[in-house]
């Protein structure tokens, strides 16, 4: 049976039976290894060669995983159709990339998936999905809405429910409009807690529509995403307006609920020994003593740690090794560390950030460490304009 054969074979007839989608042309010997690893789970795999005949496979399923390949003609589209779909919205979206660098992941996330595989390692697929198995809250559709309302204001539909998803996740409940005088009449509604709105949505930005708002009243604080140009002017915009943060359009959405979950707990930054900083690059990384590395993604980082974002974490207090690019630096360093907690795919009360693990970093190969420390100085003095004690406490991750 050839792949495209595949493809067309009724998921239904599978009843109850759990199910990962595979969308993008693969090899026959991809495709053999792939169903076979994951058979040993017990987990059927659906391969569906294009991505316009993705919406028709996927008919009455219920998917444990969703995997597109990035390269596939009209892979953005099927992310945006698949992100525009209740229904799939605690669904994990995978890609499949030709290298899991950082473009690929910025790519990936912006059309709303979740994590990187590597189809050619099953296993690389098989420590994602065996987790979701395992946890029947993923699909239960119960996920805690302990933050509150959010207002999420864009033109763009498939923006919106990107954007939306990663606040729900957050423990947020999301509402979305799509005009300035929706933004203006529903951010001042009682029971909102955030405001997430596009400084495009209106021709001179956003920062009248704030002045509005507060002149009216309104405390809410706000999220303002702009394209990197923007983010300059914006701020000087915006100043003095109450509790707001600017996010870089360009950055993955859950940098928003970085910021979000920054602003709602009012913790000045600038006092911490060791301020946690948003910051985004793949690193390379493995249970110490094992003999192949995983990728991730960092998401935020402190001196003492970094949280690598991924749906193949590692456990709680396992010794972990990592390779990636410090912030401000020339060259890539190794360092290695404990896992101090870790969060799985799913419902989470309040949660702050995406599914991984946060690593306490204790060791380095020679002058690694110290390499890290030093980008991560010149990167928190870039962005709050003070300079760290070396000497103070060092911070969980």
């Amino acid at each position: 049976m050839t792949q495209a054969d595949r493809s067309f074979e009724s998921p239904t007839s599978a009843g109850s039976r759990r199910l990962v989608v595979v969308v993008g042309a693969f090899g026959d010997e991809t495709v053999r290894s792939v169903e076979e690893t994951m058979a040993t789970l017990g987990i059927r795999v659906t391969f569906v060669t294009r991505c316009e005949d993705a919406g028709a496979a996927l008919t009455g399923t219920e998917p444990l995983a969703i995997v597109v390949r990035l390269d596939a003609p009209n892979a953005e589209q099927t992310y945006g159709y698949l992100r525009g779909q209740a229904r799939f919205g605690h669904v994990p979206l995978l890609g499949v990339a030709a290298e899991r660098n950082d473009l690929a992941f910025a790519e990936l996330f912006s059309w709303g998936g979740d994590d990187l595989v590597e189809l050619s390692s099953p296993q690389s697929l098989v420590r994602r999905v065996r987790p979701l198995s395992l946890n029947r809250q993923v699909s239960s559709g119960e996920w805690p809405v302990e933050q509150g309302g959010a207002i999420v204001a864009s033109a763009d539909a498939r923006w919106r429910s990107v954007m939306g998803r990663a606040l729900g996740n957050g423990g947020f409940s999301v509402r979305f409009v799509s005009t300035t005088d929706e933004l203006q009449k529903e951010s001042v509604t009682a029971g909102v807690r955030l405001v997430v709105a596009v400084d495009e949505l209106a021709s001179a930005g956003l920062a009248p529509l704030l002045r509005k708002a507060r002149e009216d009243g309104s405390v809410t604080p706000w999220v303002a995403v702009a394209s990197p140009k923007r983010m300059a002017p914006l701020l000087g915009e915006i100043a003095g307006l109450g509790p707001v943060s600017i996010a870089d359009g360009y950055a993955p959405p859950e940098n928003v609920l970085f910021l979000a979950n920054e602003l709602l707990a009012r913790r000045d930054r600038n006092l911490r020994a060791s301020p946690r900083l948003l910051y985004g690059t793949s690193i390379a990384f493995r249970a110490a003593g094992r003999d192949e590395d995983e990728v991730g993604f960092s998401y935020n980082v402190s001196a003492g740690g970094v949280y690598v974002r991924t749906l193949a974490p590692l456990g709680a207090q396992e010794e972990v090794w990592l390779e990636m690019w410090p912030p401000r630096s020339e060259r890539r360093v190794r360092l290695s560390g404990r896992v101090a907690w870790t969060r799985a795919f799913g419902p989470h009360q309040r949660a702050t950030v995406p599914s991984g693990f946060g690593v306490r970093i204790t060791e380095g190969l020679a002058g690694d460490l110290d390499r890290w420390n030093e980008g991560y100085d010149i990167f928190a003095e870039s962005v709050l304009g003070t300079q760290r004690d070396r000497n103070a406490p060092v911070p969980r991750p």
